[in-house]
């Protein structure tokens, strides 16, 4: 066989990943999605600190209402809980890929799938967490609440608050996008076909 010969013939791709090599990044890749599932704890402790309750005045006779932008509060608490688990998902996605001997597409689905169990127990812990506060008595001016009645008029009602809300279960899949996305773009960004995975 010539020289030339050598060249046309089909070499096999450097730097694929073996089957050993995978076979070997699956511990490193359970304890990777342990520990992001177990930080989605105090992730979830923290929403429900920074979560604002939602006011609501009870007048006598049974009539209720909320003062003037306290219905903007239970947006504002979902709002926080998505920026928190999308923060959260791309810092994992980028900590993954800063463990460079053991990049692959191992780690890619327990970093995807850690953050997706982290993000679900972040809204589950912060619901549990989330606290109201103790009625109160308040005198409240009925129309300043929306509700019938004379302006200037205060009348004896009891100011509650209802402990914020995550939203929906479907929040934490922006953690795994978050994650993935950092990964994989970082991949991208890197060029290599074994994404520059320190063999040594």
């Amino acid at each position: 066989m010539t020289a030339v010969d050598d060249d046309f013939l089909p070499t096999e791709p450097s730097g694929r990943l073996e089957r050993a090599e995978l076979r070997d990044d699956v511990p490193a890749a359970l304890r990777l999605g342990a520990i992001l599932a177990v930080v989605g704890l105090p992730l979830g402790a923290l929403w429900a600190l920074l979560a604002p309750v939602v006011h609501v005045v009870a007048l006598p006779g049974g009539g209720s209402g909320s003062p003037a932008g306290e219905a903007d509060h239970a947006f504002d608490a979902v709002a926080i809980h998505l920026l928190l688990v999308a923060s959260y998902g791309v810092i994992a996605g980028a900590v993954a890929w800063r463990r460079r001997h053991r990049r692959g597409p191992v780690v890619l689905v327990a970093l995807v799938a850690g953050a997706l169990l982290g993000g679900w127990l972040c809204g589950r812990v912060g619901a549990m967490l989330a606290w109201a506060a103790s009625p109160v008595p308040v005198l409240v001016d009925p129309a300043a609440i929306g509700t019938a009645g004379v302006p200037g008029a205060p009348v004896p009602a009891v100011l509650t608050s209802l402990p914020p809300s995550p939203g929906p279960w479907w929040i934490a899949l922006v953690a795994g996008l978050g994650a993935a996305l950092a990964y994989v773009l970082a991949a991208i960004v890197d060029g290599h076909e074994d994404m520059g995975r320190d063999t040594g």
